[in-house]
């Protein structure tokens, strides 16, 4: 059988001898034949590794890329992909042709030749230049494994731990990876009982599968098996790093919540060019994302208005950089977003105060969608931000509205600063002119009072010892409590919860 899902079946593939045509199943089996002529196994598992990677390119599915002048990839899309119009080259090799059996054997035999002398190249002074041979070939004094990582046993072993996790339900690599087991089988089979079964195993993938059923929950509670294991395995000091793409919130969602939980935060996450073009809301998407993350011991509270805001300001810098220095699509910006997000949030997973307390890490994805989406930063954030800083200053002011939607002029008219002099002054809620700009647009009942405006405003009716109830019965909202637990935060200023009536401490918001 080609597949659990079946789709192939409809174009009329029943066993995998059908995916090839009888000249390409002749040449193949004659390759395979001579390969176990072979009485050295490490020679035979070479040139196996050849036959395999260029089962890819000589079989039936295979398009002709105009593009390129040349055969297409099968996995080009990582699924099987019936093509109308089949290209066949020659299986054996010829002097032009991509994925021969010739052609690959050279790739693998210079990858044999690399790993024995291996070196380094880098670029100096606009010039490519490469090291001397490292003190040792690649894989010296090494083991490997075959096994479900779940079992592994260390405990504070590993500086590093180096993978490529399951995508969610994006691609089932244990039914991919069929393709080319059943041909590796024939001759591994006596010497390696992980390649007795018909086909590679898929009841242990930790993957999104309904075909399998397999559930999202399936996915969280094995993911977080296996982190759980490596962060066992780790040292105190260690580095986790790994790829992931998927275009589907909720597949963020169960990964920062897995991760978390296991007890990681994300340190850093860089955009590398992926090995197949995805699609993103019909957008290609060319990049991974490889993550990087150390275990953790204590996070940081924080109020989930002043965490939103760090993330919308991450998502704006990260967004605006891009932009200025790559040519990307928004698909590709937007998975290049999320993982800068991931860092943010990763920092305080189940310390978030406040009105959002207890939000789960797949809620936060949700919001960062938003975010991403969005990308609002008005003048409200940006007083925040200021407010956030030590003695802030004009030059201040102006590197954050370029990353905003917020303006001077808007600012200046909202009375949230001016300039005496050369000196940039910082309004508080007790300014004069300040409560007279907020006061005349009340009574005029615009609805262009901000929850700024209204907090700035209750705090002045608190301080005179006016009555607040008229305006919190019609002000009752959690953005306005979220807001004020946030200026309580970073002022220091219980004033602002009391004023609310909020029932919670000062100590409580930031986990002191």
């Amino acid at each position: 059988m080609t597949s659990e899902r079946n789709p192939v079946f409809d174009h009329g593939y029943q066993e995998w001898t059908d995916m090839y045509n009888e000249r390409q199943l002749l040449s193949l089996s004659k390759i395979i034949k001579s390969i176990d002529s072979i009485s050295s196994s490490n020679l035979q598992e070479i040139l196996l590794i050849a036959l395999s990677n260029s089962l890819s390119t000589n079989n039936m599915m295979t398009p002709y890329d105009r593009n390129y002048n040349k055969i297409q990839h099968l996995f080009k899309t990582n699924s099987f992909d019936p093509t109308g119009t089949p290209c066949e080259g020659n299986v054996w090799g010829s002097e032009f042709g991509r994925g021969t059996f010739e052609s690959v054997y050279d790739m693998v035999k210079a990858g044999v030749e690399y790993a024995n002398a291996p070196t380094e190249r880098y670029i100096e002074d606009n010039e490519t230049k490469e090291t001397s041979e490292f003190s040792q070939p690649i894989g010296q004094n090494t083991e490997v494994f075959q096994d479900d990582m779940r079992n592994i046993v260390s405990k504070n072993e590993y500086d590093v731990i180096i993978t490529d996790p399951p995508y969610y339900d994006n691609i089932i690599y244990s039914e991919v990876s069929n393709f080319y087991y059943v041909w590796q089988k024939i001759l591994l089979k006596k010497d390696y009982s992980c390649f007795e079964s018909e086909k590679v195993p898929q009841s242990e993938s930790i993957v999104t599968n309904p075909f399998l059923q397999k559930t999202a929950d399936d996915f969280e509670h094995e993911m977080g098996e296996a982190l759980d294991v490596i962060n066992q395995a780790l040292k105190q000091d260690g580095t986790l790093a790994f790829t992931y793409h998927h275009s589907d919130e909720e597949s963020w969602g169960e990964l920062l919540q897995s991760l978390c939980e296991a007890g990681f935060e994300v340190t850093a996450t860089y955009p590398i060019n992926s090995e197949l073009n995805k699609f993103v809301s019909g957008e290609t998407v060319s990049f991974d994302i490889v993550i990087i993350a150390r275990p953790i011991e204590n996070r940081s509270p924080i109020s989930w208005n002043t965490l939103r805001r760090h993330i919308v300001k991450t998502a704006k810098q990260t967004h605006e950089t891009l932009e200025k220095e790559r040519d990307l699509a928004s698909g590709d910006i937007g998975v290049i977003e999320m993982g800068k997000c991931f860092q943010e949030y990763s920092k305080h997973h189940g310390e978030i105060r406040g009105t959002r307390e207890g939000m789960t890490a797949k809620e936060v994805v949700d919001e960062i969608y938003g975010i991403i989406q969005d990308g609002d930063r008005g003048e409200q954030d940006i007083y925040l931000d200021l407010l956030e800083q030590n003695n802030p200053s004009y030059s201040d002011l102006n590197k954050h509205l370029k990353r905003s939607d917020a303006s001077n002029e808007t600012m200046k008219q909202m009375r949230l600063f001016r300039m005496e002099g050369n000196d940039f002054i910082l309004i508080n809620w007790d300014d004069k002119k300040r409560q007279a700009y907020i006061q005349n647009k009340i009574e005029e009942g615009s609805e262009t009072v901000t929850d700024l405006d209204k907090a700035h405003f209750l705090r002045y009716q608190y301080e005179h010892g006016k009555s607040r109830n008229e305006y919190l019965s019609q002000w009752e909202t959690d953005e306005l409590q979220e807001l004020c637990e946030d200026l309580a935060a970073i002022t220091g200023d219980e004033t602002y919860l009391k004023m609310l009536s909020i029932n919670t401490t000062l100590d409580e918001i930031s986990g002191r």
